[in-house]
């Protein structure tokens, strides 16, 4: 697994891994946090950080989705971080790229290791897109997710402007 940034407030989770076998390794990881300006972003290797327009509510939903307890055997449970949402000003989407984020949690088989996903998807122009290599974890740290998920509860639960 890999750590950095976000440390202090909001949520990052980061591991080592690639796209397809065979192919380099490299660090991957999953943000979410407030900025300087009280507004909220989501942030995750390739695509760059971009706003989160439901804030602080959105924030702490995702937190406690992430810190409920795993069923034992098989599952997959999804959470939806945006929703066709327009954007701007980022240097990897192109202005008006209406973008959905979706974090997948699962485990393939009872007992084995739990999965994250996240999958990047939307709509350029009229024309469909879908990121086809999808950030993956394929054995999440619990201990380590958790960890990030409270600081991120924690963050998304303070008032503004309050360290």
């Amino acid at each position: 697994m890999v750590s950095g940034g976000y440390e202090e407030a909001g949520f990052r989770f980061g591991w080592r891994g690639s796209h397809y076998p065979g192919e380099p390794v490299e660090d991957m990881w999953l943000a979410v946090g407030r900025e300087p300006d009280g507004g909220w972003c989501f942030d995750a290797y390739f695509i760059g950080r971009t706003p989160l327009p439901g804030g602080a509510p959105l924030a702490a939903g995702f937190a406690r989705w992430l810190l409920a307890d795993a069923p034992e055997g098989r599952y997959e449970e999804e959470f939806l971080l945006l929703d066709g949402e327009p954007q701007s000003g980022s240097r990897q989407l192109v202005d008006g790229t209406l973008l959905t984020v979706e974090v997948l949690l699962g485990r393939e088989e009872a007992g084995g290791p739990e999965y994250l996903q996240v999958l990047l998807f939307g709509e350029v122009g009229g024309r469909p897109f879908e990121v086809c290599a999808p950030l993956e974890c394929r054995r999440v740290a619990r201990p380590e997710l958790e960890a990030a998920a409270k600081r991120l509860l924690g963050d998304a639960e303070r008032p503004p402007g309050r360290a």
